[in-house]
């Protein structure tokens, strides 16, 4: 075609003079490329970086993290910085942990399976998972491991101690049974077992249960407080924490909670619950202050209970129920008390300002814990946070 003819001829005829193609096809038609060429390799994919998080507090300086997409997990030096110690499942960390651990600081001391009482004035715990315990002597500061019977297992460090719960842990498939967590805290005197039927009923509900045993009258209130942030900085899976307490007990989770201590950053404090706490001191405690008897049996703390010594303590700041006694022959048993009261402690030194809700019951101070309406009431303030039936809900 001439140049003139090109430029007045129609856009079509010049494309088909171009493209060599017929009247009848369009170049959409013909490929760009050879009919037998291979397409072009897709780009590999790139695998999305590994995000491993702890599934434990760490033990000993060790934790093990798990990658949830994945399921891989890993062992690392809490501290060190390096390459991970080992990869792959979860039992072949667990089990990597136990042989580190172990080869570091053995398993304790030569154990014969003794029975104990379980930790009463002489004994604190200082670890706590599904009622094994690790508890620190308050007189020689040496440990020991109990089981949930009470039959100890280990002892001579804590990390000797630790080993050894530690092999039994994954022996036994020990784990927490929950992430609520409802802490049990024992009055002056008594021990972690004056919860037993509280704590059956707790567990019912479906709560983990941490009945904390403390040698109340060896200790200060603040010596208490910093052990029992101790054992909630140790807890596994927990993710929220409620209080049950007796008498002192109640004293000694204010100063807690106003303590700023590494548990609170993993674990939400939902509400508490008060038995017969002297929450604006003992009248007994300040006629019996100056006692030599009463200052031996109750050490420190004893002279912390007086108005003076619990003025000083803040409010929890959370939803907190208290349940306190008028006992019916609480007069007889002991007229010194003003006012209605458990034999211990008054109606009106048990309240505190600021509580959500506030019952009385029929019981004396030291088996208010077992009371029925004691149980019923508390298992609703934590569900409910008040003490009272809502309608249309039956226990």
């Amino acid at each position: 075609m001439s140049s003139l003819a090109a430029m007045r001829a129609p856009p079509i005829l010049l494309c088909l003079a171009a493209t060599g193609c017929s009247s009848g096809a369009s170049p959409m038609d013909k490929p760009d490329t050879p009919s037998d060429a291979s397409p072009e390799p897709a780009a590999p994919a790139v695998a999305a970086p590994a995000h491993f998080e702890r599934l434990r507090p760490p033990i000993l300086g060790y934790a093990v993290e798990s990658d949830q997409p994945s399921g891989r997990c890993r062992l690392v030096a809490v501290d060190d910085g390096g390459p991970p110690l080992t990869e792959g499942s979860l039992e072949e960390c667990e089990a990597r942990l136990v042989e580190v651990i172990r080869a570091r600081h053995g398993r304790g001391n030569l154990n014969l399976p003794v029975a104990t009482l379980g930790g009463k004035q002489f004994w604190g715990d200082v670890f706590l998972q599904r009622r094994w315990r690790i508890q620190e002597n308050v007189l020689t500061g040496h440990c020991r491991l109990l089981d949930p019977d009470d039959v100890r297992r280990a002892w001579g460090t804590y990390e000797g101690c630790r080993v050894a719960f530690e092999e039994a842990r994954r022996l036994g498939g020990i784990r927490p049974r929950s992430d609520r967590v409802v802490v049990l805290l024992h009055g002056l005197g008594r021990s972690k077992d004056s919860f037993g039927t509280l704590e059956e009923a707790l567990e019912g509900e479906g709560y983990e249960v941490a009945a904390i045993a403390y040698p109340s009258t060896r200790r200060s209130v603040r010596e208490h407080a910093e052990a029992i942030a101790t054992v909630l900085g140790r807890l596994e899976g927990a993710r929220s924490v409620s209080f049950v307490t007796h008498s002192l007990g109640g004293i000694v989770v204010r100063d807690l909670l106003s303590l700023d201590r590494p548990w609170k950053q993993g674990l939400r404090v939902e509400r508490v619950v008060m038995m017969a706490p002297p929450s604006r001191g003992s009248a007994i405690a300040e006629a019996l202050k100056n006692w030599l008897p009463y200052r031996f049996a109750t050490g420190e703390v004893g002279q912390e209970l007086t108005p003076e010594g619990v003025a000083r303590l803040p409010l929890p700041a959370c939803e907190l129920g208290i349940i306190a006694g008028n006992w019916r022959h609480a007069k007889t048993l002991n007229p010194f008390l003003q006012g209605d009261s458990d034999g211990v402690v008054t109606v009106e030194e048990a309240r505190l300002p600021g509580a959500a809700d506030f019952l009385v019951v029929d019981a004396p101070h030291t088996f208010i814990l077992e009371n029925p309406a004691s149980i019923e009431a508390t298992l609703r303030f934590l569900r409910t946070g008040r003490f009272a039936e809502p309608a249309g809900e039956r226990i």
